[in-house]
């Protein structure tokens, strides 16, 4: 009879130990699949965000590199081998503006000039273009905001209207540099070789104040003038005003 009851005592105690064990792995099991499932949901968001960072610093345009023949433009040429889409539809346009914004104030100048000759010859090498054109020097794409005048070097420039100079220097990209005021209208003649004015001087219509020289960053197009119009602070085709 005793025999019989710790057999039964010992098959009970057994059972009890793998139950126990039992519930330990199921409890492991669970904190385990806890631990998982919150390093899951930490990491989620910041991944995220840093796509979306990423996304947002990212250029959205690299295949227009600046201005193109801007006396104005300080940064340095970059090559591209992209050329952009440009709309047609653009097109007219920026001309549309240029013709009103010279209709407007282009005449409205110094003392009685109503008209303004050409700085030299009369064949232009190439256009104003708002919208981007190729560039042979910096092998690229730009904005034209001047025409190119032919010329041969040192031939003569002249003033296409009275009055003053306002500003002369040598530009990293243009070259030798001159601006002359005319009232609303602002005559930027740039790639000079000599400059025969000085700022506060006063020019008259067909005065030579210079010679043609080099632009750098056009070199690949040859002997020009590269020649500018602002009327009001903004940039017109000066083949609206020029006659």
């Amino acid at each position: 009879m005793n025999l019989h009851i710790n057999k039964n005592g010992k098959k009970g105690s057994s059972k009890g130990f793998y139950i126990a064990l039992g519930v330990c792995l199921i409890a492991v099991g669970v904190a385990a699949w806890a631990t998982y499932d919150s390093v899951v949901h930490y990491a989620t968001p910041k991944n995220q965000s840093q796509s979306e960072t990423l996304q947002s610093t990212s250029p959205t345009n690299k295949s227009v590199s600046g201005v193109y023949g801007s006396p104005e433009s300080s940064s340095k040429p970059q090559a591209s081998s992209v050329a952009p889409k440009s709309s047609k539809a653009s097109r007219p346009e920026s001309k549309t503006r240029a013709k009103s914004a010279a209709s407007a104030s282009g005449k409205a100048t110094v003392g009685e000039v109503t008209t303004y000759s050409y700085p030299v010859g009369r064949t232009v090498m190439q256009k104003f273009s708002i919208d981007p054109i190729y560039c042979k020097t910096t092998l690229d794409w730009r904005s034209h905001t001047g025409i190119d005048l032919s010329a041969k070097k040192g031939e003569a420039v002249k003033a296409i209207a009275r009055g003053k100079v306002t500003k002369a220097y040598k530009d990293e990209e243009m070259g030798n540099t001159l601006i002359i005021s005319h009232g609303a209208v602002e005559a930027w003649y740039c790639g000079l070789d000599q400059m025969k004015v000085k700022v506060g001087d006063t020019v008259e219509a067909g005065q030579e104040i210079g010679t043609v020289g080099t632009v750098p960053i056009e070199q690949a197009e040859g002997n020009h003038l590269h020649f500018a119009i602002k009327v009001n602070g903004k940039y017109v085709d000066p083949l609206t005003i020029l006659k």
